[in-house]
């Protein structure tokens, strides 16, 4: 098993500067590989004190030159918020040509209505420009050309330099918490990345459909997905339950409000089913609740 530190940059009710947040957060960055982790990834959030991180792909680069051994990947970089697939193909291949090959591609549709509004991006054609961004991008970091001609962008034949520094058939990932994304991500060859949001034995079919649909794409066993979760760890399990039922809940009222996900706004954007049935159901427990649950489907303990 390999083990990642997902940075998040999130300043929790704006108790600090943003300033200080990034300090921390960068500090904590600078741990990741002397204390053992395989891989070190950022999300990609705009607008807001939930996730102040609007470019993963930067920030990446900054580390590739201030580490030497470790994994640097994009959790993720959402492909319906960028207008122009050939500059994100520039930038990962950049990116490994800074880190020397050290690279993992992540990518991922992306929820928060407040978000997509900004970018004057229909959220009920998300699925549709990651599907053909995804298609775009992948062909472009194998072959070094990019070149569209779809509905949502046309690219004439370009191509990229610096050339690819190797191939990242092995190093794609994207996000997969619904039925349409497994099946997309399996067509793509990409690694199936979930978020700990529901218990683990919900997710049993979608990893099932996942390992059976990759094999009968690619001709061969799908690999392990990355399962991202959050970990609180103590020498004492009582203060570790402690800081976890607090933090871990905490921030989970976060993910709800940024995410709008007690909204009744899923229920008329094509792609986003599974999701307006979730927030029927969060609409009726509540979200002390949901904190709660959210907290027993992570990890903490003792080391």
């Amino acid at each position: 098993m390999k083990v990642g530190l997902l940075m998040v940059f999130q300043n929790f009710k704006d108790k600090i500067s943003d300033a200080e947040a990034y300090q921390r957060d960068m500090h904590i960055a600078d741990l990741a590989e002397p204390l053992g982790f395989n891989t070190l990834g950022a999300v990609e959030h705009h607008f807001n004190s939930y996730a102040m991180a609007p470019d993963g792909m930067q920030f990446l680069s900054y580390m590739a030159g201030r580490t030497k051994t470790i994994n640097l990947m994009t959790g993720a970089v959402i492909l319906p918020w960028w207008d122009s697939p050939l500059r994100v193909t520039e930038k990962m291949i950049l990116l490994d040509h800074l880190s020397q090959g050290r690279a993992l591609f992540g990518i991922g549709h992306g929820l928060a209505r407040r978000e997509y509004d900004v970018f004057g991006v229909d959220m009920g054609e998300a699925r549709d420009r990651f599907d053909e961004s995804a298609e775009i991008i992948i062909k472009g970091l194998e072959s070094g050309f990019v070149e569209a001609d779809g509905k949502h962008y046309k690219q004439v034949k370009t191509e990229v330099r610096p050339k690819p520094f190797a191939s990242f058939k092995d190093r794609l990932y994207a996000v997969a918490m619904s039925s349409h994304s497994v099946a997309k991500v399996a067509a793509l060859g990409a690694v199936m990345m979930s978020f700990a949001q529901k218990p683990w034995e919900e997710m049993t079919d979608h990893f099932g459909t996942y390992r059976d649909l990759f094999k009968e794409h690619h001709n061969r066993q799908a690999p392990p997905p990355i399962c991202v979760d959050f970990m609180s760890c103590d020498e004492s399990g009582d203060r570790a339950e402690e800081l976890a039922r607090e933090h871990m809940a905490n921030y989970y009222v976060t993910v709800l409000d940024h995410y709008e996900m007690a909204n009744d706004h899923f229920d008329s954007i094509k792609g986003y089913d599974d999701y307006a049935s979730g927030a029927e159901q969060l609409r009726e427990t509540g979200n002390e609740a949901a904190g709660e649950a959210f907290v027993d489907i992570n990890t903490w303990g003792t080391p």
